[in-house]
């Protein structure tokens, strides 16, 4: 199951990322990104796992029941240990075909239910994740020179894949 895969690498990224910085940067309001700060935007993205990861128990995510714990926003130690709980249930799944039901709220009343599966929420993290590292890649550019990224960090999988292509 590729998609697994690539979703663990994606969190090797984060990772890699909050190696490098101190909580003074993590927690900065950046102007960038309209007062929030890098750690928010972390926040945002690793609790979309942990609902992945709820759903996995009891069959429905539900991406809009997030805590918003503060201390992910916060604590860079606390955020790689969430991290590292994520990686350890992803590591653990064994059937991608897995049948899930999505919960989305469109009119804040009642849940829509969407059929899905392990995979395709897989697939949709990767892409939300990828999402919200192009926007830190701009924060961190922008407020934070020193901090080098990786080439790839928040680039999409079909972008690389195509500026392989022109460049070959």
């Amino acid at each position: 199951m590729r998609s697994k895969g690539i979703s663990l690498e994606i969190i090797a990224q984060l990772k890699d990322l909050l190696s490098t910085m101190d909580t003074a940067q993590y927690t900065q309001p950046l102007t960038v990104f309209s007062g929030s700060s890098v750690g928010q935007h972390v926040r945002h993205t690793v609790e979309f796992f942990q609902c992945f990861i709820l759903g996995l128990e009891d069959g429905v995510v539900d991406y809009d029941a997030r805590k918003r714990d503060f201390l992910i926003e916060n604590s860079l130690t606390y955020t790689l240990d969430c991290l590292d709980t994520i990686v350890h249930k992803i590591s653990s799944i064994s059937d991608g075909q897995k049948p899930l039901l999505m919960a989305t709220y469109y009119d804040n009343i009642i849940p829509e239910m969407v059929i899905s599966n392990v995979q395709r929420e897989l697939v949709y993290l990767i892409e939300h994740a990828i999402h919200h590292f192009a926007l830190l890649r701009i924060g961190i550019q922008e407020n934070f020179p020193e901090i080098s990224l990786a080439s790839d960090f928040g680039v999409a999988y079909s972008t690389i894949k195509y500026r392989e292509s022109i460049s070959a």
